[in-house]
């Protein structure tokens, strides 16, 4: 199987960002090269993109574990998104979904602060780089 093909499988999975597929493949032993070519290609076709990649990890983040603005934008760029995409990628995903982000985070102040006490839910929410709005 060709890099490219393995990495067109890790796709068909789930939406990876370039750096993910390439520590990927080169566990599985394929060359520089062959990883460099096959990742350009699967960009230009549109199958890799880390545009892509950052919506759907914020996205996913804020529905299983919600976190405020910078720490996904540090998540991101942990997972190897660039610096500027992951702070415009954040930065735009909140600004068109406020109202939905709000609810969310609102959701998770109130279960906080029934399950932990207002003290402990305001430095959970903190840990998590969330507001507590009272």
């Amino acid at each position: 199987m060709t890099a490219y093909d393995k990495a067109l499988y890790y796709l068909s999975m789930r939406e990876h960002c370039r750096k993910e597929l390439e520590t990927k493949l080169r566990a599985k032993g394929y060359n520089a090269g062959e990883i460099e070519a096959a990742l350009d290609r699967l960009e230009e076709e549109n199958f890799l993109s880390d545009a892509r990649y950052a919506e759907v990890f914020i996205r996913s983040r804020l529905r299983k574990n919600p976190e405020g603005k910078e720490i996904m934008i540090m998540r991101l760029i942990d997972k190897g998104v660039s610096p500027s995409l992951a702070r415009n990628s954040v930065s735009s995903y909140f600004e068109e979904n406020s109202t939905e982000i709000e609810a969310i985070y609102s959701s998770l102040r109130a279960k906080a602060v029934s399950q932990k006490g207002e003290e402990k839910a305001r430095a959970y929410l903190f840990r998590k780089g969330i507001k507590f709005r009272d």
